[in-house]
């Protein structure tokens, strides 16, 4: 999944003097536009630099805790050779002029925006040396800088960056884009450095969309038809206006495109309170539509009966059916995915006001560009009347790149006739989320009489997200990420949908559809989240029944680089090398094959997401009542070059515990076209006590930094499942764990 709009290579900087004396450098989309003089006084642009030395730094995408806002301020900073101790880091708000598509989803942002962001401190440093330069008369090449400083070798002077900043502002722009730093010279990127927003999240200063607040500000909550897929027919809003403190009852008749806006009733009201309590009396009859006799046992029934009967052909190579036949060990197995929340710890909120024929979203955006689009759409307003303020976002794991809630805020914002925020409940988050699509995976695989992997036919049955947000590209598309396939001859199309080619000599790959109400949407990892624990789980039922070690298993198909010839303009494409550096170092850093205390067992996985690699050891107990301990888990990750090792620390550990508590507890179930669960009672999460001992060792890699957001989560649940087998024989092919007996 890349959801981040790129800025053409084409793209060039403008340089201004600020409203201070200072220089400010930002990115266009389109060459050879240039600003008018207000916008010198505008705080917009990746770079600024006050004449008092004051460096501000931008980061133009939002934080939901995945680290941009550091790790693209980092790569500015280190390109400016600045002391990372002067930098302040600003939000940026929506703007395309300057910074073209801006959101955060597929762990894009460091490998897509990183380098823009690094392009612009570069252009910037080579401007403040010309003006040293200038001002000395001498010859550029003469000059250097370092931490904020500009130097001449020759006679020893010097200048800071802030008495500099309004000469290199007069300057033209240099045609070319100077060479970036060499990696040895770097005195920020590779450094541990703490997240910019943790000293106000500490001491609990308002960052979080819940603490957005606009002059004169109403409040409102949402009351939707509880059967997925309804809508209200009727509003009775007598008792609701009726509760002190309301003011008035809109409803809201959606969009033909659900993750946009969906249908419902809001109260609107002074306070939060008031509008919760309103909503409690509003009576309201519904027309549930086709999706009320759905059930969770039903869907389970239709994957079933469409896993039956050949699926649409994504990928073909040598002959599975025979070569499953003619296997020396084959496994035949069926694995099911459940619905998944994403259970975001804050809950769903946006302020906008709509007035003058203009919308100002404030708000928990992570798609600022796609939701502007989204708003614009919903309330029939040019793309350019709406205007957006990120905020910090409490959690985002994939639900936020829908923005129907700040649909919902500006569609109630008009109606109201004031600025409203809109606020979801617990309840509401649960039962009205995208899920995390349910499915099945029917495989056969099998090994030849000399433990090689032979064969590999996989058929995946699932419900599509990408047919329920009404997508233009087949429903197939982001479902399928990170399944193994045969490689492809044109070596242009050799890593779409992030398939991963392998050297098995007969695979086979397959899909089919199928329907539901319930809506779906990306969930962290998306597909990746499944797919990876069925092909990593097979995999052990393979090494175990065919007495091979799962280690050398996986070494023995992945090849090389030069297997799959690639001719795209990715930066760090698919490459087995590295997942194969993962394995090792993961199994070896966990001391895999040497003696375990009794009761305890290991299980390994590995698997390529989005640009960059995770393997991991689980090290876990399980008694004869079931009774789990996931003691330690031992993690190795490539990225390429680190950016900031301690946020990939916080990553990895944060990936390790959101799969063991989607892997424990995670489900969304449905009776009677209803979500079942409701708070955090019901679908459970992860309590710290229950959270292993996690050791995380970073690959020092060179190549093009990559994301790392979504990455160590995938291989989580079939290590862990792969421990549970080793430790207790028994064989784990349907989430969550819990489901099966099993309990912390």
């Amino acid at each position: 999944m890349t959801t981040t709009v790129r800025i053409d290579r084409r793209a060039f900087f403008k340089v201004s003097a600020s409203a201070a004396g200072g220089l400010l450098v930002g990115f266009y989309v389109q060459p050879g536009v240039r600003g008018d003089a207000a916008a010198v006084f505008r705080p917009n642009g990746y770079v600024r630099i006050d004449a008092d030395g004051t460096v501000t730094v931008w980061s133009k995408n939002p934080d939901m805790g995945q680290g941009i806002k550091t790790s693209l301020a980092m790569m500015i900073a280190e390109e400016l050779d600045v002391d990372w101790r002067s930098v302040r880091v600003e939000q940026a708000e929506l703007n395309r002029e300057w910074y073209g598509g801006q959101g955060a989803g597929g762990s894009d942002g460091t490998p897509s925006d990183g380098p823009l962001g690094q392009r612009a401190g570069a252009i910037a440093r080579a401007l403040l040396i010309a003006a040293a330069a200038k001002r000395w008369n001498v010859e550029a090449s003469t000059c250097e800088t370092g931490r904020g400083v500009v130097h001449h070798r020759g006679s020893g002077r010097s200048a800071r960056y802030g008495e500099l900043a309004a000469d290199a502002a007069a300057l033209p722009v240099p045609k070319d884009a100077p060479p970036l730093k060499e990696p040895r010279r770097h005195n920020i990127l590779g450094t541990r450095v703490g997240g910019v927003d943790v000293p106000k999240i500490v001491v609990g200063e308002p960052i979080f969309g819940l603490d957005a607040r606009m002059p004169g500000m109403l409040y409102a909550v949402i009351e939707k038809c509880p059967v997925h897929g309804g809508r209200p027919v009727s509003v009775d809003a007598a008792a609701a206006l009726a509760v002190p403190g309301v003011k008035r009852v809109v409803t809201i008749d959606g969009h033909k495109n659900p993750t946009w806006l969906k249908p419902g009733v809001a109260v609107v009201a002074e306070s939060t309170w008031a509008a919760l309590k309103g909503r409690e009396a509003l009576r309201v009859t519904w027309d549930e539509g086709a999706g009320r006799d759905e059930s969770s046992a039903s869907l389970s029934a239709q994957f079933r009966e469409l896993a039956a009967r050949p699926g649409k052909l994504l990928g073909d190579q040598g002959d599975a059916a025979r070569a499953f036949d003619a296997a020396a060990t084959k496994v035949d197995v069926v694995y099911e995915a459940p619905f998944l929340a994403h259970a975001t710890l804050e809950p769903q909120n946006c302020v906008a006001h709509v007035h003058d024929g203009r919308c100002e979203i404030l708000g928990p955006l992570q798609m600022p560009t796609s939701g502007a689009q989204v708003v614009a759409a919903v309330l029939d307003l040019p793309r350019e009347s709406v205007s957006v303020r990120m905020t910090r976002i409490g959690g985002g794991f994939g639900r936020r790149l829908t923005s129907d809630y700040a649909a919902e805020a500006a569609f109630v914002s008009r109606a109201a006739a004031a600025p409203v925020q809109v606020v979801w409940s617990r309840e509401d988050d649960l039962r009205h989320d995208y899920y995390r699509p349910a499915g099945l995976h029917h495989v056969r695989a099998g090994l030849d009489a000399a433990g090689h992997l032979s064969v590999w036919h996989h058929h995946l049955v699932n419900v599509s997200r990408n047919r329920y947000r009404l997508g233009d590209t087949p429903p197939e598309s982001t479902e399928i990420y990170g399944l193994m396939a045969p490689p492809f001859a044109d070596p242009r199309k050799q890593f779409d949908n992030d398939f991963q080619p392998t050297l098995i000599p007969h695979c086979r790959l397959e899909y089919t559809e199928a329907s539901t109400m319930v809506p779906t949407g990306a969930l962290r990892a998306p597909s990746h989240n499944f797919n990876a624990f069925v092909i990593e789980s097979i995999l052990d039922e393979l090494a175990h029944a065919g007495r091979v070690d799962p280690v050398a298993l996986r070494l023995s198909y992945l090849g090389s680089a030069a297997d799959f010839p690639y001719e795209g303009d990715n930066p760090a494409p698919y490459r087995p090398e590295r997942l194969k550096r993962v394995l090792t170092l993961a199994a070896e850093k966990a001391g895999w094959g040497t003696p375990l205390p009794k009761g305890r067992g290991r299980g390994i996985a590995a698997h390529f997401t989005f640009g960059s690699y995770a393997a991991e050891v689980a090290e876990v107990s399980v008694d004869a009542q079931k009774r789990l301990r996931v003691h330690r888990v031992v993690a190795a990750i490539d990225v390429g070059r680190p950016v900031n090792p301690l946020n990939l620390e916080a990553q990895t550990e944060g990936g390790i515990i959101d799969g063991l508590s989607a892997a424990m507890f995670g489900e969304i179930t449905i009776e009677r076209g209803r979500t079942v669960q409701s708070t955090f009672e019901d679908y459970r999460l992860l309590r710290n006590r229950d959270a292993p001992e996690i050791e995380v060792h970073i690959v020092p890699g060179v190549e093009h930094p990559t994301g790392f957001g979504e990455i160590a989560l995938p291989p989580l649940a079939p290590a862990v499942a792969n421990a549970i087998f080793a430790v207790s024989g028994i064989r784990v092919r349907r989430l969550p764990l819990a489901v099966g007996g099993f309990r912390v």
